[in-house]
């Protein structure tokens, strides 16, 4: 695991498996992306740049399209092709409501696990 001059958490090629073994990063990372369709349904391009802007997660395309694929096959998120612009048609994900009330549970457990990992790194 290492961090860029930005501070964003880079999982990629060489590093991959160090990094997801060593940081939370990787069972956070399909919250931050139900919470980035939540906010606003849009494309994997779109999540992976959102990700890394937002949350300074820099994951792999590979890892971002695998976790929409299996957050769909869960049901956790749709997706609908949009061929709505002159470019290619493009796969937009949305959240259903069995992923709202999945990320709002995980989210509430986070704030208690925050509470912990406060009182570990204050002393």
């Amino acid at each position: 695991m290492y961090s860029d001059h930005r501070g964003h958490i880079n999982c990629h090629r060489g590093m991959r498996r160090k990094c997801l073994g060593n940081m939370p990063v990787r069972g956070l990372l399909h919250l931050a992306i139900l919470k980035v369709v939540k906010d606003e349904p849009t494309y994997g391009s779109e999540i992976q740049r959102i990700l890394r802007e937002k949350f300074m997660i820099d994951a792999p395309r590979a890892m971002v399209y695998g976790l929409l694929q299996r957050l769909e096959g869960h049901g956790l998120l749709i997706s609908t092709w949009d061929t709505s612009g002159s470019g290619p048609a493009r796969r937009i994900y949305r959240i259903t409501e069995e992923g709202e009330e999945y990320l709002r549970d995980a989210l509430e457990k986070l704030v208690r696990v925050k509470a912990i990992i406060d009182r570990l790194i204050s002393g």
